[in-house]
């Protein structure tokens, strides 16, 4: 049974991110070709999937 790791760089809704530049935010939306982040500012962002610009710090919890 093989594991596959998750990419720092694809959004899912509910997790938190942070911008290279420092802001951080959380994912109001996340697609498959992109995600839409409310910064802490308040302003809200679409953003292309696996920007190198943008980090998951942490991940949405499950819901079982």
């Amino acid at each position: 049974m093989s594991t596959q790791l998750e990419s720092k760089h694809f959004y899912k809704t509910g997790d938190t991110v942070q911008h290279l530049t420092g802001p951080i935010g959380t994912v109001v939306e996340g697609l498959s070709l992109y995600a839409v982040v409310r910064w802490d500012d308040g302003r809200q962002e679409e953003v292309d999937q696996l920007d190198p610009a943008i980090t998951v710090l942490e991940r949405a919890s499950r819901e079982s």
